[in-house]
């Protein structure tokens, strides 16, 4: 494999402590969900990372198939965490959102699945997240 970027991080104290980027550039306390504390959930930084990504990948995909996207589209990514079917590990669930106001469903519904398919977050997924793609077309 080809790497053209590379990042790292140091989490300590997991999900009660701080999580920086080795670079220096950003630091965030860590908290357990319903913690009540400042700071971010591990699935919360997760899903800022997928939602910026896929974002990227869907405004390439929009190029590549000659698709206009207008000026209001976006991406939500929500990330849950649950068991798996067989109780015995914990797993990601994802649903992705793309809002692509103006856009015909048909249309929008093939970008997203094509995003999907470019998007190196999604691509990472494999098999073991179930990971459902939504597009709407009208603004809300």
């Amino acid at each position: 494999m080809n790497i053209y970027y590379k990042t790292a991080a140091t989490a300590r104290g997991g999900r009660s402590g701080n999580t920086s980027l080795d670079s220096g550039t950003f630091s965030i306390d860590t908290v357990l969900p319903g913690a009540g504390k400042e700071g971010l959930t591990p699935e919360e930084l997760f899903s800022l990372g997928y939602a910026a990504c896929f974002d990227n990948a869907m405004k390439e995909a929009a190029k590549f198939k000659e698709i206009e996207l207008g000026d209001d589209w976006r991406t939500q990514v929500a990330v849950g965490l649950g068991n798996s079917d067989d109780n015995k590990r914990l797993r990601f669930d994802i649903d992705i959102t793309a809002y692509l106001p103006g856009m015909d469903q048909e249309t929008a519904d093939r970008l997203v699945a094509t995003t999907h398919k470019l998007c190196p977050f999604s691509n990472s997924m494999g098999e073991n997240i179930d990971v459902r793609l939504n597009a709407k077309t009208r603004a809300d």
